[in-house]
């Protein structure tokens, strides 16, 4: 399958091998849509911890994996696929990450956390509820971050993976039933964590939740198809950023 363009995902090597990224180009009706998408592993034990996670988000941690990205597979455009790696020092912190990275590879670069940021804003969502998949201490940085960056949380549940393999094994859309049940409200539901595979899920999960539900991996998606300004994607990962600028 020829592609014009090709992205490059950062993404942390933590145990199962099924992560939906690997094989995204492969998929029938989607491939074609997209550019190629070309993934570099970023070591990781996959642990929710403040000190971890710190630690797998420096800059020169993911560079050394992202030259290659550019050098070898042609990447025009890098994201960092990783929401607790991108958010966990605050939003100075994550906006300092995703511009020295650029800066050290020469290409656009983005990160999870500041993709659900600039989605938010671009679908003009000042209040969201949040279904965090990691343990309080990590929740509650997240929940900084948004607030630094303009939103409030409002409907909240921990449920506290240690692990991001964890997360990975959630029956995510039951979860997002269930949490939209008890916090009825019109806000988005932000599911974080690119460990857990929701592009085939989006659908259910909306379904479920009866409103807008935005995810880790749908969010860096679009982000990086904005960075490489391409304009069309998967319409049934991306309907809810559609029309979004």
């Amino acid at each position: 399958m020829h592609h014009d363009q090709s992205l490059g995902i950062l993404l942390p090597e933590d145990g199962p091998p099924d992560y939906e990224w690997y094989e995204l180009n492969e998929r029938p009706g989607i491939g074609e849509l997209l550019p190629a998408i070309e993934v570099g592993k970023i070591l990781s034990d996959g642990h929710h911890e403040h000190t971890a996670l710190m630690s797998l988000g420096a800059t020169e941690r993911l560079a050394t994996v992202g030259e290659s990205l550019v050098r070898d597979s042609g990447a025009q455009a890098v994201v960092w696929a990783c929401t607790s790696g991108s958010f966990i020092g605050g939003l100075e912190w994550s906006q300092a990450q995703s511009r020295e990275l650029s800066r050290w590879l020469g290409v656009p670069a983005t990160s999870t956390a500041l993709a659900f940021r600039d989605a938010l804003a671009a679908l003009g969502q000042r209040r969201v509820d949040l279904l965090s998949p990691y343990p309080a201490e990590v929740t509650e940085q997240l929940v900084r971050f948004l607030a630094d960056s303009g939103v409030a949380v409002d409907g909240l549940q921990v449920l506290d993976c240690p692990f991001a393999a964890d997360s990975h094994r959630l029956d995510i859309v039951a979860a997002v039933g269930d949490f939209a049940r008890r916090h009825e409200s019109d806000s988005p539901i932000l599911v974080p964590d690119t460990a857990i595979n929701t592009f085939e899920r989006l659908e259910a999960m909306s379904r479920e939740a009866g409103r807008m539900v935005l995810t880790a991996n749908q969010v860096s998606l679009w982000a990086g198809l904005r960075l490489l300004r391409r304009q069309g994607g998967p319409a049934r990962y991306l309907r809810a950023l559609a029309e979004a600028a």
